[in-house]
């Protein structure tokens, strides 16, 4: 068999299951895919092809195909006969520990082979992310490109800056967003759907589901308060009504009853945040509790938050020219000359950071008894991983290795908890939304009162879940909060460089709170081994 064949047929048996897994797993390698990835995927084939053996039996022919589909790798593995679903169905056996659950969740990430059955044919396909260079390279290069560009075309003449300014980067600019704010709502909307969507069944919101997902949801608001008291000595807050309490009252309750939309159409048209994210929720749990009985609109939705997910990879693909744009129409229209704050945003960033990051340490050391230097060094791995990758999926197998082996948390747990953290956990992209937008607000003179603040917190936690899983992917997210909290569009230019440079630092966080909310949970079921997490 040679690797470089693209189609090859093959019969079920012991032997063409090793030379099968072996030929992915090469494949795998010639697509410069990660290590990580490499080893779970050519498993996870490997345990795939062992169940079809089992139950089809010597003999079943199959196929294997490989190549390239848009610029990535895909291997696609078929057999013909009765359905035979390796990842389980309805509670059933699955392959892969975890359940039908997590092969969706982890699919998402670009983790875990999708099955179909089409035609009498039993069908995997793998189609893994590409090994990239480290973005904060294209990150620092781009940054440095647009300094020195600009820096060259403030010394030419008024008229040709002006010129280059209203010509070139403003309209290349001004499309660029048109586009990020065209696809961030139904992204919104797709992404929430198919994320509740994937939690599974109901049965999945067992004793454990509940506990974990609500461990998930209350990190992040209780990371937006902890960030509301750390901002409060930072900014000046404006009165909302005249009579004491009422006009905010007013103005929140209000807020709170107009989340109903009166109908179906006005949310998209009017670019209701808020509305919408209570249409993608009420979807999402409907989709959820009916399951199976609607394969056609689950189809329907998964394929088009994959196209939409494809649409704004490719937007996030332009972030370096983007970002080179940004900074050179910054520097051209001395919008840099107002935002010496810049110094006092990253203060407050960094202190909420370190102030959550703080608590949750003494929370698990306190709780369970674990000194905390043991407990950092354990967590230190996946800080880092995300810190240096701002890669969720990066991290996904530190964190499995951490939970399972560092912290004695039990299989069950583990394989549920992670994966779903790895697609909910977004206490660090609630915290930076939030931060941006109070400081974009008193940048730009809009009044920041406790309704603006409630509804800041409201907003920046719902939209952190839909932060697609790519670099940079919480810009499109900045188009719909600005568009809520009032905030001009112009300061999109500022946020588009910000989100880039704190995807790094907001990522950490969140990897690090899957470790710490999944020992809580552990802690609750009596599924931790407590001499492992000590040691």
């Amino acid at each position: 068999m040679a690797v470089s064949a693209k189609t090859l047929t093959f019969h079920l048996s012991e032997d063409a299951v090793g030379q099968i897994s072996s030929l992915t797993a090469e494949a795998l390698k010639e697509g410069n895919i990660e290590e990580y990835d490499i080893e779970r995927l050519h498993l996870a084939v490997e345990k795939v092809l062992l169940k079809w053996l089992a139950v089809l039996g010597e003999g079943t022919e199959g196929t294997y195909r490989s190549g390239k589909r848009l610029g990535r790798q895909y291997i696609n593995l078929s057999v013909s006969g009765p359905r035979v679903n390796p990842f389980g169905e309805d509670g059933g056996d699955c392959v892969l520990n975890g359940g039908n659950s997590v092969q969706t969740l982890l699919a998402n990430i670009g983790l875990t082979p999708s099955y179909h059955y089409v035609n009498g044919e039993n069908q995997i396909s793998l189609m893994p992310k590409r090994k990239k260079i480290n973005p904060l390279i294209y990150l620092i290069c781009s940054i440095f490109a647009g300094v020195f560009v600009g820096l060259v075309c403030r010394e030419l003449p008024y008229d040709i800056r002006y010129t280059v300014s209203e010509v070139v980067v403003v309209p290349l600019f001004d499309t660029f967003i048109g586009l990020l704010i065209a696809t961030a709502l139904p992204m919104m909307f797709l992404s929430l759907i198919w994320g509740i969507y994937s939690i599974g069944d109901t049965a999945t919101l067992g004793n454990i589901g509940k506990r974990v997902i609500g461990r998930y949801l209350g990190r992040i608001y209780f990371t937006l308060v902890i960030c509301t008291l750390v901002c409060v000595p930072f900014f000046e807050y404006a009165a909302g009504g005249t009579t004491a309490g009422g006009g905010e009252f007013t103005a929140i309750f209000s807020m709170i009853l107009d989340i109903i939309p009166s109908n179906l159409i006005s949310p998209f048209v009017e670019g209701n945040s808020l509305q919408i994210i209570f249409l993608a929720v009420t979807f999402g749990l409907a989709m959820l509790i009916l399951n199976k009985k609607i394969p056609v609109i689950i189809q329907f939705v998964g394929q088009a938050n994959n196209i939409i997910q494809l649409i704004m990879e490719w937007i996030t693909a332009l972030l370096p020219l983007i970002i080179f744009i940004s900074i050179l129409q910054l520097m051209l229209t001395d919008m840099l000359s107002d935002m010496s704050g810049l110094v006092k945003l990253f203060v407050i960033i960094i202190l909420c950071v370190g102030a959550n990051l703080v608590l949750m340490v003494m929370s698990v050391s306190v709780r369970r008894k674990i000194s905390p230097i043991i407990l950092v060094k354990k967590l230190l791995p996946s800080f880092l991983v995300a810190l240096t990758t701002a890669s969720s999926a990066a991290t996904f197998s530190t964190n499995m290795e951490c939970c399972g082996k560092k912290l004695g948390i039990q299989h069950k747990l583990v394989n549920f908890g992670v994966p779903l953290g790895t697609a909910f956990s977004r206490p660090g992209h609630a915290a930076i939304f939030f931060c941006v937008c109070l400081f974009m607000a008193d940048t730009y003179g809009v009044p920041i009162t406790f309704s603006w603040i409630f509804a800041a917190i409201l907003t920046c936690g719902l939209l952190a879940l839909a932060v697609p899983p790519v670099p940079g992917g919480g810009i499109a997210c900045y188009s719909i909060l600005f568009l809520q909290l009032g905030i001009p569009v112009e300061a999109l230019g500022i946020a588009v460089v910000l989100e880039i440079v704190l995807d790094f630092l907001s990522t950490s966080l969140n990897m690090v709170a899957v470790p710490v909310d999944m020992i809580h949970v552990a802690g609750k079921l009596d599924l931790i081994d407590e001499k492992v997490m000590r040691g």
